[in-house]
């Protein structure tokens, strides 16, 4: 069974939150209870459609990874920045990669209310990677239905063959990936795999090519109690499909 199967227009727009659906005021949710938060974004140029985008990412980043998330109001605001609060979260934020810091500042919004704050750096960053969605539409369909199949059971009745179509490692032969796959779908089968943000995908010379698409797939795994360890597992765009890659370092 492979992993690349193709999405039509309609579906993609769906697998990506349905960006340009949503009309109502941009609010994201936090915490255990599903706490409401307003967005302020610094670039009062964006179009609704791209503001809906970005607010339903952030949710998708929150839904399950934000419900640790607490908000913290200052007594006073920031005379810098107008910042009145975070909202905190206790680990690193596992849909995005590692040069890309998830938004905490909380800012008064024009209701009187409050908002989290996104900066034109960030917003900036969303509408290149929004673009590059559009471009390449199949690439980011593919990457849903990779992190789809690796989630369900039907990943771990791959056959031994087939692991070379889920993986690629720098510094491991096809021949040793397929005598230990096995084991190495038993572990891959250890984490919660999380549908990824438009914020985890980026090019790096990091790879098998000379240019190569990354990808973060964020994952959790139980750390006792009710806690889950977030961290996300690093996949890359090679032979027209993707797959869980191990290399010298990180994009």
């Amino acid at each position: 069974m492979k992993n690349h199967g193709i999405l039509t227009i309609s579906s993609i727009l769906c697998l990506l939150l349905s960006w340009t659906s949503h009309a109502q005021t941009n609010i994201v949710y936090y915490g255990s209870e599903s706490n409401t938060l307003g967005v302020v974004f610094a670039d009062t140029n964006l179009s609704i459609s791209v503001q809906s985008a970005i607010t339903d990412d952030l949710n998708l980043c929150l839904r399950d990874w934000g419900r640790g998330s607490e908000l913290s109001l200052n007594d006073g605001a920031d005379d810098e920045a107008g910042i009145i609060g975070y909202l905190e979260r206790p680990s690193r934020n596992p849909f995005w990669l590692e040069d890309i810091e998830f938004p905490e500042g909380v800012v008064s919004n024009s209701t009187g209310g409050i908002a989290l704050y996104i900066s034109q750096e960030l917003s900036n960053k969303y509408t290149n990677l929004l673009a590059f969605a559009a471009a390449n539409s199949n690439i980011i369909a593919s990457a849903y239905s990779f992190v789809e199949f690796v989630s369900s059971t039907n990943f771990a009745a791959i056959a031994v063959d087939d692991i070379l179509d889920y993986l690629i490692e720098k510094r491991s032969t096809p021949a040793e990936l397929r005598d230990h796959a096995a084991e190495i779908i038993v572990q891959l089968r250890h984490q919660t795999y999380y549908p990824p943000s438009i914020l985890g995908f980026k090019y790096s010379h990091i790879g098998p090519s000379a240019t190569n698409l990354w990808l973060a797939i964020p994952c959790s795994s139980p750390a006792g109690g009710d806690w889950l360890e977030w961290s996300s597992y690093p996949a890359i765009w090679h032979d027209g499909k993707w797959k869980f890659c191990f290399w010298d370092a990180a994009p």
